[in-house]
């Protein structure tokens, strides 16, 4: 009993850390459209339509990708439980299967890295630099997450309001 619990604690380890190892990879979709949706946002980035449907593009591309490889992922990872929860595993199927599991992941990683650059396409370097404000605004009061259910206080689900732009930043 002790070896089979042994040996799918590095599944069940892996699983856990799969669920938590690139919440920001797989957000980039969702938070995106989050900020597209906030007209205060736009504004105060100086968005154009044009930019704002591209962005949108690029925003439901990423999501549609991102879930299709989070299934490949939890699918290869209940291959590797299985594969681990043989009395005398098959090593070299349980590493082909860890291999396999790796190379998703570094695919997550490229998709959102791809999104990323994709993004820096569209938005002048003058927006760049007003979006990597906002966002470091937005940490220093504790960051936000859209929210798919509303939370123990009763506040409606979704993003918050954006605040308004400083004072030292151009009104666009």
């Amino acid at each position: 009993m002790l070896g089979v619990l042994a040996l799918s604690a590095p599944a069940r380890a892996q699983e856990e850390e799969g669920w938590r190892a690139g919440p920001r990879e797989h957000a980039m979709g969702p938070r995106l459209m989050a900020l597209l949706e906030n007209d205060r946002v736009k504004a105060a980035l100086g968005l154009t339509e044009e930019q704002a449907g591209r962005l949108r593009q690029i925003a439901v591309e990423r999501e549609k990708s991102a879930v299709k490889t989070r299934a490949e992922l939890a699918v290869r990872r209940i291959e590797l439980r299985e594969l681990l929860r043989a009395d005398t595993p098959d090593r070299e199927a349980v590493m082909k299967k860890v291999q396999e599991i790796s190379d998703l992941r570094g695919q997550v990683m490229k998709q959102h890295v791809e999104s990323i650059l994709a993004v820096k396409t569209v938005l002048t370097p003058e927006q760049q630099q007003k979006l990597r404000a906002f966002r470091a605004r937005r940490g220093r009061a504790g960051g936000w997450r859209p929210r798919s259910r509303p939370s123990r206080l009763g506040a409606p689900p979704g993003p918050p309001e954006a605040p308004a732009p400083p004072a030292d930043e151009p009104q666009m």
